[in-house]
């Protein structure tokens, strides 16, 4: 059932999401560490669809430089892009976007300011707390924590829905670069094993986050 879940997921967004995508630009007023979310159409993209049983596959942080909306996000590695550019490289120009009512001027350029001490970090093709590396959503929840704000949801991977090929195909193609794995001297199943039990949070945990509220989407759902 939650492999079928995922399916009508990604279907929605390819088929129904056709009737609905706008070419974007038609925000609310956004501010400093908004939250944004798109389907993203990297290789992985699938892959964690189907293992959290959302859309969002990739999120980012709004930075607005007096009229300039960037968002800062962990692609090949920390850095800022902008807003257009950014959306136009998502599934169909989809966006949703989410705001924290308790995030105050201060404490978004607390987080600003951290998340800029993160910028050239590496991606974090592992999606750990262990390492030197970044992941799209652990970006936010890294910076926001920092500005003394919790958001989303720790989980371990296991939690999520792995039993797919795609998620298994996805490790096998990387496992063999997880430093950890390599000092163990693990083989594959005993690093499959290992990346498993590690922790994370999702885009979805963080949109899901009961202290968010939605300012924008053209979703179709």
């Amino acid at each position: 059932m939650k492999k079928l879940t995922a399916v009508a997921i990604l279907c929605v967004c390819l088929v129904v999401g056709t009737l609905y995508a706008m070419a974007g630009g038609d925000y609310p007023p956004l501010k400093d560490g908004d939250l944004i979310f798109q389907t993203s159409t990297s290789n992985q993209s699938s892959a964690i669809i189907f293992a959290t049983g959302s859309a969002f596959s990739h999120m980012g942080i709004i930075k607005n430089d007096n009229g300039a909306i960037t968002v800062i996000e962990a692609g090949a590695k920390v850095k800022e892009t902008p807003l257009k550019t950014w959306v136009n490289r998502g599934l169909l120009r989809q966006v949703a976007i989410y705001r924290d009512p308790r995030l105050t001027p201060e404490t978004a350029r607390q987080l600003l300011s951290y998340a800029r001490t993160l910028y050239g970090k590496p991606y974090d093709l592992f999606f750990s707390f262990n390492n030197d590396a970044i992941y799209c959503s652990e970006l936010p929840y890294l910076t926001y924590k920092a500005a003394g704000i919790e958001i989303g949801k720790v989980q371990k991977i296991s939690e999520l829905h792995i039993d797919n090929m795609l998620v298994r195909n996805l490790v096998q193609s990387r496992w063999q670069r997880d430093s950890e794995c390599t000092e163990r001297g693990y083989d594959f199943d005993q690093c499959y094993k290992y990346i498993l039990n590690q922790s994370l949070v999702t885009p979805v945990s963080i949109a899901n986050d009961p202290n968010l509220r939605m300012i924008y989407s053209n979703y179709p759902l």
